[in-house]
């Protein structure tokens, strides 16, 4: 299997994992929160890592630079209009979506990376 087709599994992945240790932490009230906050990132993270792909292609400083200034428009977006539109609980919300967005932002040099051969 390509490195390319398991940066999805992986977002997939890290999203299964903080939503886990996000219900093992919480109240039954917060995991409506933890779940909105997992969705959102990983949704959010496999489009950010679909348009470098097609935006940028070899130009791997840009694309992560891009995707840098997305996340952090996504969690002022988040915590300024999504949050307070939907009532769910801030604190899980926004945490649960920092993590997954900080989780994959480790993966992302990979993703970048992925495909592209080194010469020597």
């Amino acid at each position: 299997m390509k490195p390319a087709a398991l940066v999805p599994a992986g977002v997939l992945v890290i999203g299964a994992l903080v939503y886990g240790a996000g219900v093992a932490l919480t109240g039954p009230g917060a995991r409506t929160g933890v779940a909105a906050g997992v969705a959102v990132g990983c949704a959010f993270q496999l489009l950010l890592l679909l348009i470098a792909r097609v935006a940028f292609p070899g130009k791997h400083l840009a694309a992560y630079g891009v995707g840098m200034l997305g996340r952090l428009l996504l969690v002022v977006a988040s915590a300024l209009v999504l949050v307070p539109a939907s009532g769910l609980p801030a604190a899980p919300t926004l945490f649960s979506l920092v993590t997954v967005l900080f989780a994959t932002t480790v993966l992302e040099p990979v993703a970048l990376a992925a495909g592209t051969e080194k010469k020597s």
